[in-house]
């Protein structure tokens, strides 16, 4: 009960929340991790993509996956709040000493919720200094401050999960999300995730670090580094740099509501060696706002 109670609290006390409304589409693509702000109130937001991956044993053996990700972004009732669906399908073919075995499902459906806690930028606004161009140009500590947001959401995992298949049914999934702007083209988003937090057997503790660059109003190019604090399965510890990853990718943004990306990525671990590519879209409804940038002198 107190934690309903709290989180009231903080829904209460965050009605007054500036519009997170941008005259760019805001999308998690085609990173894997979340970004702090929502996509506004009344938005609806699709980002969905294709992922070709391929499993290196030190044996004969080799997996190749092909995996579809759908996401739906919805801003409702608040500006800082937003519903969030993912839903993931794979198909996997298996060679192992010219014994091959394939197999397709849905792996897993998540639904839950974002919340925005804290925008430093509701409170901090960089003003432009009319008598020093260097002035304006130097560094502002203040970017350094991020944007703090919380989720929180059911994991439904499919009977026929092909890649686990004894997880529990449904799981709880919380996420802290930190989010720093260090320039306008330039900023640094921090996940810290915990899947099937209830279960014991089950928990997987993990983060992601994204860097994301714009390098003009239309392209941009990010980079990621993903990793395992503390991982179970049947109540067995994984060892730590297990599934740690790198991945790289571009984006480029059509119009202001439409953005098509493409992804590399490659394991830190030879246990299997992974590889993996992909291609992917974001599209949003449109509305208006009377928005002002804060990043903007």
């Amino acid at each position: 009960m107190k934690k309903y109670i709290f989180i009231a609290i903080v829904l209460l006390g965050s009605i007054s929340a500036k519009a997170q409304y941008t005259k760019d589409i805001n999308t998690n693509r085609p990173s894997s991790s979340m970004g702090a702000y929502s996509v506004s109130k009344g938005i609806f937001q699709i980002e969905g993509g294709y992922t070709y991956q391929n499993d290196e044993f030190h044996t004969e053996k080799v997996n190749t996956y092909n995996n579809f990700n759908l996401q739906l972004r919805y801003g409702e009732m608040l500006e800082n709040l937003e519903f969030v669906a993912d839903l993931y399908f794979s198909s996997y073919n298996q060679t192992d000493y010219n014994v091959d075995v394939s197999n397709s499902g849905f792996r897993q459906l998540n639904f839950g919720a974002k919340f925005l806690i804290y925008d430093h930028y509701k409170y901090y606004v960089e003003k432009r200094n009319v008598y020093s161009w260097k002035a304006n140009q130097r560094f502002k500590w203040g970017r350094l401050i991020p944007a703090i947001s919380i989720y929180a959401g059911g994991q439904f995992n499919f009977k026929h999960n092909i890649y686990y298949p004894e997880l529990p049914e449904v799981g709880l999934k919380t996420m802290l999300i930190a989010q720093q702007h260090l320039s306008k083209r330039f900023s640094l988003t921090y996940n810290f995730i915990g899947e099937n937090v209830t279960e014991d057997e089950f928990r997987n503790i993990s983060y992601i670090v994204t860097a994301s660059l714009g390098l003009s109003d239309r392209w941009s190019i990010f980079g990621e580094h993903q990793g395992i604090i503390d991982r179970k399965y049947n109540n067995i510890a994984v060892p730590f740099m297990n599934d740690a990853s790198l991945k790289g990718g571009l984006t480029y943004k059509i119009h202001q509501n439409l953005q098509i990306d493409a992804f590399g990525g490659t394991s830190l671990e030879n246990t299997p060696h992974k590889i993996q590519a992909g291609i992917g879209a974001s599209w949003r409804n449109h509305k208006k706002y009377e928005f002002k940038d804060p990043m903007e002198l």
